[in-house]
């Protein structure tokens, strides 16, 4: 009879996606009330689609604007959930799409040469257009259809693109890294 030792295990390819939710409506009517002063600040932006953004204006908008402390507070015990290592938030911007607004496939890991192990994606308005992600090398797609206030996490080298908006569609993207 074969006697079991515990095993270590080599992952070669694991990508995960965590979904969860931020269910306080003061917090969304917070970033809703906050868009709605500045959105002509927002400008467009060349990454093949038709978004509008706050990077041109703030890096990190998690941190840059007082009234987002405790959106910022629940995004960090989100991330708390699923990983165990300090970590620092190190870029939050909020995107706007318009009707038919898309995002073409990218990844974060090399944003600003920030070397960004975690993002994630913070849901403001209540119908959003679906979420697709992809492992090319394996011919691996998921999609998700992310809800009002959920919050969606997953590995900065995963690629992702936003599927055609029905509807104006707001979220609040983030980008981590472990300290």
């Amino acid at each position: 009879m074969l006697e079991y030792k515990k095993m270590k295990e080599i992952t070669i390819i694991k990508k995960s996606i965590f979904q969860g939710n931020i269910s306080n409506l003061h917090l969304i009517q917070t970033i809703k009330s906050f868009i709605e002063d500045n959105k002509e600040k927002f400008t467009e932006r060349s990454w093949d689609c038709n978004i509008h953004t706050s990077r041109n204006k703030y890096v990190n908008i998690l941190y840059d604007v007082d009234e987002f402390k405790y959106i910022k507070d629940e995004i960090e015990r989100k991330i708390k959930e699923i990983i165990s290592k300090p970590f620092m938030i190190t870029s939050s911007w909020i995107n706007i799409l318009g009707q038919n607004g898309y995002q073409e496939f990218h990844k974060h890991d090399d944003i600003k040469s920030e070397f960004n192990q975690g993002s994630g994606c913070f849901y403001i308005t209540e119908k959003n257009s679906s979420l697709e992600f992809a492992h090319f090398s394996e011919n691996i797609r998921s999609k998700l259809n992310p809800n009002q206030g959920d919050v969606i996490i997953f590995d900065s080298d995963l690629y992702h693109r936003v599927i055609d908006s029905k509807e104006e569609r707001i979220s609040l993207a983030f980008n981590f890294r472990y300290l």
